[in-house]
């Protein structure tokens, strides 16, 4: 949100959406408090009522059951068990005797070898001098779930007989289903150990109360049944549950009543819709009237953006001032604004004034330096004659000293190499001796062969004469002899063709020898002559160093002067590119001006700036010197001068005549 309109309409709808949320989340949890501390009331006093009903219905059956001790004594109690039977309300009514008869005021099938002393029924009454309720158990002739009351009819210490009751759990289940404090609630009744006694769903008799909520564990049942109203919130599958319990008069029994906290706190859905509801229309409403207030009151900040705006867009009338109404802070505003447009009303004016003066002075300041950089100018062509004759007098002198140089280094690169065949003639005399050692040593290698040969002949005469006494058996071996003594011949016929090639090889090895001893001492001779003419050469070139070291220093003082005076020239340049841009910068702050209007009409170019001389464009640059001159290292500033330094001005200046320069 860009608009200040809309960020105080937002701002203000907040406020108010903020207020009413505020107030309807507490109005609902104060409601949700009350309707809760109503529905557990309600849950209590269902609870307390229905386990004092169930205990009053415990009672009477405990009377009436304690009222058939007189039938043990009768011969057929059937009539007055019949008669307690209609009275309570009760299935069946019967006695268990100790000699395990069983009399039943209406004739119900028993299995086979019946015992009633065998009975839970009768083993708990037998052990109680009270009226006793059992726990659930399948009944013999029905296969039903059934509880029962009994008392045991004692004689001397020993137990006579048991009287007692069964009431079927279908009854005690109906009794059950009817207790419902929320259309989803429901009631059972739990035992001290925490199993189910009853509960409309038969799957859950006897099993632990906590598989139906977890909270039902032995202690939360203790908690339950606190005084002053304990009560528990749980959890069974999906379904939410307030829970609450009482114990049952005459039993270790509690009744449990379970509500849904949906439907418990279903009345406050309603409620809340109606909040929104009701918010809903407040906060419409309260935009509706943000909305007009806002508008009222930012009309002055519309009118001050536009006369900004107007101002901003570089076409804005300084003499326009805005309606003050009222004290407040919009009111400042157009205030603050009327100030602002006045103040700058005069500053456009000074500064309007103050452009002219400045343009005529930049204009003077710009012709005496033009004038100025002309005189530079021809002092800087003059260096430029002088300094060209020292650049070419140098480079005659630097040629003689580079030739110089270059004849020395080739009489050096003659000598080296004169030295270098010296050296590798020695190496070739060196050579011939080796191999002239080599040849002789051969030769001596071939007279060894030459005498095995001869050895091996003399070996291979004296095994053909064996052979030839061994007779026939020796044949084969005269045959090798003979083989080995032709070898042996050949081997010296080779020899001593070797050893005449050897010999004649050692001869031309000696007579080559003579010669590069010769050859040797020839290029010792030209060494010696190459090493005086570099010498010689060496003088020369030294001479011709010295020489242009000294012309170069007086090159250097001449390149230094005329450094100095380009960068004077420079400077000028710089001042009158400077003084230039101060005139542009005062024409271009002029007709930025021009567009606002001051009360006297809009702002004109003065006449100093329109009548002012152009600043003439930068001097040309020097002659440059001699394409053979090459110019030393040392003399940075000669390059320099074709780049002249450039000046801080927004554009190039026109360029003026020679009428333009004034002689002094």
């Amino acid at each position: 949100m860009k608009s200040l309109k809309q960020r105080l309409f937002a701002l203000g709808t907040g406020v108010v959406l903020l207020a009413l949320l505020v107030a309807t989340a507490a109005s609902y949890f104060d409601a949700r408090g009350h309707v809760r501390a109503q529905s557990l009331a309600l849950l209590d006093e269902v609870a307390q009522g229905q386990a004092q009903a169930i205990g009053a219905w415990v009672e009477v059956q405990q009377n009436i059951v304690e009222s058939l001790k007189p039938a043990v004594a009768l011969d057929d109690p059937r009539p007055f068990l019949a008669q307690a039977a209609q009275s309570g309300s009760m299935d069946l009514a019967y006695i268990g005797h100790e000699d395990k008869r069983m009399l039943q005021h209406k004739d119900m099938p028993l299995s086979d070898g019946y015992d009633p002393t065998k009975r839970p029924w009768y083993l708990q009454a037998a052990g109680s001098d009270k009226v006793v309720l059992t726990e659930p158990y399948i009944d013999d002739s029905t296969k039903k779930p059934v509880i029962t009351f009994a008392k045991a009819v004692k004689d001397g210490g020993g137990t006579k007989a048991v009287v007692a009751s069964d009431v079927y759990m279908d009854g005690v289940v109906a009794t059950l289903k009817r207790i419902k404090p929320t259309p989803s609630g429901f009631a059972l009744l739990v035992s001290a150990d925490g199993r189910v006694m009853a509960h409309p769903n038969p799957a859950l008799l006897l099993k632990p109360a906590s598989d139906l909520a977890a909270v039902l564990t032995p202690a939360g049942l203790k908690a339950l049944s606190a005084p002053g109203g304990g009560w528990l919130e749980g959890q069974s599958g999906t379904q939410s549950l307030l829970l609450r319990g009482a114990p049952v008069a005459g039993t270790d029994w509690m009744l449990v009543v379970a509500s849904d906290a949906g439907e418990a706190l279903a009345p406050l859905k309603s409620l809340l819709l109606k909040a929104v509801g009701v918010t809903v229309v407040m906060v419409a409403l309260a935009g509706a009237l943000m909305g007009g207030m806002v508008n009222r009151m930012l009309g002055g900040l519309q009118r001050t953006r536009e006369a900004m705006d107007e101002v901003g867009a570089g076409g804005g009338d300084l003499t326009r001032r805005l309606p003050v109404e009222g004290e407040d802070e919009v009111a400042q505003i157009a205030k603050a604004f009327n100030t602002f447009a006045e103040k700058l009303q005069g500053i456009m004016r000074d500064v309007n004034a103050s452009t002219g003066s400045i343009g005529t002075a930049s204009s003077e300041i710009a012709m005496g330096a033009q004038d100025l950089s002309q005189r530079t100018e021809q002092t800087a062509s003059n260096l430029q004659q002088a300094s060209s004759a020292m650049d070419n007098l140098t480079a005659a002198v630097r040629q003689t000293a580079d030739s110089a140089t270059t004849a020395n280094q080739l009489a050096a690169s003659a000598a080296e190499a004169a030295a270098k065949g010296g050296a590798v003639v020695g190496q070739v005399v060196s050579t011939m001796q080796d191999i002239n050692t080599s040849s002789r040593r051969i030769s001596d290698i071939i007279g060894v062969i030459d005498g095995i040969a001869f050895q091996t002949n003399i070996l291979a005469l004296n095994a053909a004469v064996e052979a030839a006494r061994a007779g026939e058996q020796g044949r084969g071996f005269a045959v090798v002899a003979g083989e080995v003594r032709s070898l042996a011949q050949r081997s010296a016929e080779a020899a001593r063709e070797i050893k005449g090639l050897i010999g004649a090889s050692v001869e031309r090895v000696e007579a080559g020898s003579s010669l590069v001893q010769e050859a040797g001492a020839a290029m010792d001779e030209i060494v010696a002559g190459v090493r005086r003419v570099t010498d010689i050469i060496g003088e020369i070139s030294a001479a011709a160093r010295e020489q242009s070291e000294g012309i170069g220093s007086v090159n250097g003082t001449m390149a230094q002067l005329d450094q100095a005076t380009q960068q004077n020239a420079a400077l000028v340049e710089q001042s009158a590119a400077a003084a230039e841009s101060l005139k542009d910068q005062a024409q271009r702050l002029a007709d930025i001006i021009a567009v606002f209007k001051v009360g006297q009409g809009t702002l004109h170019q003065p006449p100093a700036l329109r009548s002012a001389p152009a600043a003439k464009g930068p001097a040309p640059a020097p002659r440059p010197a001699a394409a053979k001159a090459a110019p030393p290292a040392a003399r940075p500033a000669m390059a320099a001068r074709s780049a002249p330094a450039a000046a801080p001005v927004s554009a190039p200046p026109a360029s003026g005549g020679d009428g333009d320069w004034e002689t002094f």
